[in-house]
């Protein structure tokens, strides 16, 4: 207030959702192809010199523009203040741009999309993805943007959602369906509330990864054999199941511990999908991804440079006592 400088610390990290995606992935033993666009300017120059784990030959530079850059006002508590963006060259990631490496896509076993990516290029991805049978994990980056392919028809070939229990309400606004006056801080009520949500949504996608922050994660989907299956296609073969919802406690973390949020639902994310990539049975994969989560929150990096494929793995999963898991019938 009043335009007054205010001491604190100034750190500059690089993130972006579709980057941490692909970082995570990478640093977990995964080859992604990352398709984004950055400025010929400092910023990209450092980001590019950063991410030489990962392939970025598929991110496109372009002269006059700005790289995407993200102000994050962060509290002594690890939590996000206030954020401002200039994300103007997302819109640079178009469907021409995409339509490149429609081989890329059509042979990956996997096609990620964030919400930055401009509404056009998501639905020319969807209907690649319904014209080839391929799996979409959407990832709704915040609550505005969330509902970009709920604008469409598009969703309905989407494979996998990992929203917050903010953006599952947004989606639901959008389509229409009854929304809660408020939302509960308190567990059982929030389980109760994210499950109404992703009911509707489970009529096309193969699972809802509800992200509770300290609660952990809500799973929905069809449950097969007494799990819900993570492994695309499941679910369509799945006739008799029964749509459940299986909670996941986080791993405890003290508020003294954390050092930022901002990674942790997008290493939550790709813990999970490297599990799925990997065929591991989704209680693994669910673990992988509060693995990820855990690490990512004591970094001050958004995907912890700590993550990899020794410290994320099936045999770290089985080497950990886990709470227990508690599932509820949504039908």
């Amino acid at each position: 207030r009043g335009g007054q400088t205010n001491a604190g610390r100034v750190r500059r990290t690089f993130g972006g959702v579709g980057r941490n995606l692909a970082d995570c992935l990478s640093r977990l033993g995964q080859t992604p192809l990352f398709l984004s666009a950055v400025g010929k300017d400092e910023h990209s120059e450092s980001v590019l010199h950063y991410c030489h784990h990962m392939d970025m030959s598929a991110v496109l530079q372009l002269e006059g523009k700005s790289t995407a850059t993200y102000c994050a006002v962060i509290t002594s508590a690890g939590e996000l203040s206030v954020g401002l963006g200039d994300m103007d060259i997302h819109q640079q990631i178009t469907e021409q741009y995409v339509s490149q490496f429609k081989e890329n896509l059509c042979q990956a076993p996997l096609i990620c999309i964030d919400g930055n990516v401009p509404l056009s290029t998501i639905q020319y991805v969807c209907q690649l993805a319904k014209e080839h049978q391929l799996a979409v994990c959407y990832e709704p980056t915040d609550e505005n943007k969330a509902s970009k392919p709920f604008l469409s028809d598009s969703w309905k070939v989407l494979t996998y959602i990992s929203p917050n229990l903010q953006e599952l309400r947004a989606i639901n606004r959008t389509l229409g369906n009854p929304l809660p006056a408020e939302l509960p801080s308190k567990l059982e009520d929030v389980v109760q509330i994210a499950m109404a949500l992703a009911r509707p949504l489970l009529a096309h996608l193969c699972c809802v990864v509800v992200t509770l922050g300290a609660h952990g994660i809500l799973l929905c989907g069809k449950s097969l054999r007494g799990s819900i299956s993570l492994h695309p296609g499941a679910h369509k073969q799945a006739a008799g199941a029964q749509l459940c919802a299986t909670h996941y406690p986080a791993i405890h973390i003290s508020r003294d511990e954390i050092v930022n949020v901002s990674g942790a639902g997008d290493s939550l994310t790709a813990g999970i999908l490297a599990g799925v990539l990997a065929k591991h049975d989704t209680d693994t994969c669910v673990r992988m991804g509060l693995l990820a989560a855990h690490l990512s929150l004591h970094s001050y990096e958004p995907i912890s440079p700590e993550i990899s494929t020794s410290s994320v793995s099936q045999q770290q999963v089985k080497s950990r006592s886990w709470p227990e898991v508690k599932v509820w019938k949504m039908d």
